[in-house]
């Protein structure tokens, strides 16, 4: 069973260094189109509803192409690093705002878990960011702190929100809970490295908590002017 398990492990890597660089050595940076770093690693390696178990997908699975947080050692696909670099810069942006969205007057505990888990978002942004810029491993100034915070307060944030939430303001939390990284284990852990188009779940779930958001603080001010329209009416 070892033996064959064995096999398996070394047929995995001779397809990665096939795939990755036909003279057997890894690459500095896989390039891919001008396009989102999703696409970039997946789309043309590992084509949505067919098997991943290929030469040319299994390459693209291994952990040296992760760049949440990138880490020695790290061959760049394209632009990844970049774009999830400014997309965690725009959402602790967003996330600034999260607790007065969900709740009126959120607690200070609320609040000080917010601008903690903001700031440590920021902090990864920016290193994920310099590092796809500059094509090496830039490390987020907070260090490992910065990882343990987001790899558990912000989980903590989105779940006490979920509570607290009222009525259907709660699905918007308990979504981006399951975007956040405790949760994301569960489904972004393949066979070999990582899971191909694990990143759609975990962006799916932001984007689908956004709108949630949007729609509601759309709908509640004309429902309480109905409300205030109503009560204003003079009964016999």
């Amino acid at each position: 069973m070892r033996q064959t398990d064995r096999k398996t492990t070394e047929g995995r890597r001779h397809a990665y260094n096939v795939g990755a660089r036909r003279d057997g050595r890894t690459p500095a940076r896989l390039r891919g189109p001008a396009r989102g770093g999703l696409w970039q690693r997946w789309a043309s390696a590992c084509p949505w509803g067919q098997g991943w178990e290929t030469a040319s997908c299994l390459p693209r699975q291994d952990h040296r192409h992760d760049f949440l947080p990138p880490g020695d050692p790290w061959v760049p696909v394209g632009a990844e690093a970049q774009w999830a670099g400014i997309s965690l810069l725009v959402l602790a942006l967003a996330l600034l705002t999260l607790p007065w969205a969900l709740v009126r007057r959120p607690r200070r505990l609320l609040v000080v878990s917010t601008a903690l888990s903001a700031v440590a978002m920021a902090d990864l942004g920016l290193a994920t960011l310099r590092s796809g810029l500059g094509g090496e491993v830039v490390l987020a100034v907070g260090g490992l702190l910065t990882t343990v915070v987001l790899a558990l307060l912000p989980l903590v944030l989105y779940l006490s929100l979920a509570v607290v939430a009222s009525g259907w303001d709660k699905p918007a939390a308990v979504l981006l809970a399951l975007a956040s990284p405790p949760v994301a284990l569960f489904y972004s852990i393949g066979s070999y490295d990582a899971r191909p188009w694990y990143e759609a779940v975990s962006g799916a779930s932001v984007l689908l908590a956004g709108a949630w958001l949007v729609a509601r603080s759309v709908r509640r001010p004309s429902t309480t002017a109905a409300s205030q329209t109503y009560e204003g009416v003079p009964t016999a």
